[in-house]
């Protein structure tokens, strides 16, 4: 490997901006930019460019045109300009690939951006084909990001280069150790794979949940990569990154590459060193154990922020979470969720029950207190049967018929106030055996749910879904038992909490996709991509 060619991308504002929801100013942009020209480093990726605009997001989710009038620096043109996008987004949607990044780029030679790269899952790689291709088109160098390469193994990697080659757009490789679970002779075998079945650059962006992340990517140096991802002070989600200053120090040591690390050293100590003092993102024990186990890391970092967790709580959630397939983020999925043997003899069959019924569908939203008197009205007017989604506070028992629950720490919470209403409770009994007496089983209806990380399907006597939340139940149950409209009514939204707002919406945007027979309106104002209209 020749020395010349190998080169650092620097990700401290697309990566670290899970802590600030890339709320980074310009001014601290700016500061950044100038020094990191300096050190000599061959690229930065200064954010994502995420297609679904959430206004609580900094200007550095989206990193629009127009941003660039506000940076300095770049006109100079002594590094190139990466940015992230999600697969997903050209996915999950029912506009072509094509419209939508023409919507949202522009021609390379119009832009300040060179690199676009492409968060990919293994699955998605022959469907994002189409869109890389566009991108190639369109002037820009296309870098494809391979997300928990330790689930992939040597026989799917190899499938993977080739359908890459065919497409024939790639021009930079990129394998992501997700859970920061890998040790150097694994990632020898990695990049061994690669030179075997590609002829593109390929690099690493490693997590440092146990500590090997430096020592990781200088292992894929020697095996022959070309290009490094790292961050200032290690800045990124869970445990975080390989550090800027780290790999800046140790490939100017080996004579790699003449770098000027003291302008890295002196920009570390600068606004990043108090957005570590902050978020305090770091390795530990619990991101340590996360990875080890293939827990996502973001449970991790969700549990460290949550001051109702002790450690040994904390310890306890790790060693359930390690039961189930814990590999994707869900917030709403902190606990175990333990899928336990269905009896199909004792399940609730909702084939019809519904058919061609219009349904309200009762959230928890502070609009049902404002509008429950249209709301009342509309429900007589229309005829409507009316389901909870828990325990509702806002309306009586006697002016509900039907309650969903699914979530476990929700039914735990809630589970003392069902013996009044047994006979309308409809719940996955083969996850809440442990919270719900088996005397009261008699009484409640139950519909398995069966968790599946990558799949969403309703059948008469039982659904599977991504996670437990009882939105994505209900809209499973419904669908099966032959509803056809469904007016959601307090479901307003998580505007003080924009992750979770985007998670919520996302999953709600996908069960809509699935669930196509269903007619989904809000009768209430709402913050998720549903049309919001009260009848009077």
């Amino acid at each position: 490997m020749k020395k010349q060619n190998i080169k650092i991308l620097d990700c401290s504002f697309r990566d670290g901006g899970y802590y600030n929801n890339w709320k980074f100013s310009f001014s601290q942009f700016n500061e950044y930019v100038s020094k990191i020209i300096k050190s000599n480093i061959d690229v930065i990726e200064i954010g994502f460019r995420f297609l679904n605009k959430n206004r609580l997001f900094g200007p550095f989710a989206f990193c629009e045109e127009k941003i660039f009038s506000k940076i300095k620096y770049l006109d100079e043109r002594k590094i190139k300009i990466a940015i992230m996008v999600n697969s997903d987004d050209f996915l999950n949607t029912q506009e072509k690939p094509e419209f939508l990044f023409n919507k949202y780029f522009t021609e390379a030679k119009k832009s300040k951006i060179s690199i676009i790269r492409f968060a990919t899952r293994l699955d998605d790689i022959e469907s994002i084909g189409k869109v890389l291709k566009i991108a190639k088109h369109k002037g820009y160098k296309v870098f494809l990001n391979l997300m928990q390469i330790n689930r992939v193994s040597n026989n799917q990697l190899k499938k993977c280069l080739q359908e890459l080659k065919k497409i024939n757009s790639i021009d930079v490789f990129y394998f992501a150790d997700t859970f920061g679970s890998l040790m150097p002779n694994q990632i020898e075998n990695i990049c061994n794979i690669i030179k075997r079945n590609c002829d593109f650059e390929f690099g690493i962006h490693a997590h440092d949940n146990c500590g090997f992340a430096l020592e990781n990517s200088l292992r894929a140096v020697d095996s022959g990569a070309n290009w490094i991802d790292c961050t200032l002070q290690g800045m990124g989600r869970g445990a975080g990154n390989l550090s800027t200053e780290n790999i800046v120090c140790e490939l100017s040591r080996r004579g790699i590459k003449k770098f000027k690390p003291e302008t890295i050293y002196s920009l570390s100590q600068s606004f990043f060193l108090n957005l570590k003092n902050k978020f305090r993102w770091g390795a530990s024990i619990y991101y340590h154990l996360a990875a080890i186990n293939n827990i996502h890391p973001s449970y991790i970092q969700e549990l460290q922020i949550d001051n109702r967790y002790n450690h040994d709580e904390i310890i306890n959630i790790i060693n359930q979470l390690k039961k189930i397939n814990a590999t994707s983020f869900n917030p709403y999925f902190l606990k175990s969720i333990i899928n336990q043997k269905i009896d199909f003899k004792k399940t609730f069959t909702i084939k019809d029950i519904f058919l061609k019924k219009k349904i309200v569908l009762l959230g928890q939203g502070l609009s049902l207190l404002k509008e429950k008197k249209k709301i009342l009205r509309f429900i007589k007017k229309k005829k409507c049967i009316v389901i909870s989604l828990n325990i509702n506070k806002f309306f009586k028992d006697h002016e509900i018929d039907y309650y969903l629950a699914s979530d476990k720490i929700r039914v735990f919470i809630d589970h003392l106030n069902y013996r009044t209403i047994l006979e309308k409770i409809i719940l996955p009994q083969n996850l809440l055996k442990d919270i719900i007496k088996i005397k009261d089983f008699k009484k409640i209806k139950n519909y398995p749910l069966i968790i599946d990380n990558n799949k969403i399907k309703s059948h008469d006597n039982y659904c599977i879904l991504p996670n437990t939340l009882v939105i994505g139940y209900a809209l499973a149950l419904l669908n099966s038992s032959g509803a056809k409209y469904v007016y959601m009514a307090g479901f307003d939204g998580y505007k003080n909490d924009p992750v979770l707002q985007v998670t919520t919406d996302n999953y709600l945007q996908k069960l809509k996709k699935t669930f196509k027979k269903i007619k989904l309106v809000s009768l209430t104002p709402t913050t998720y991509s549903l049309p919001a209209k009260l009848q009077k």
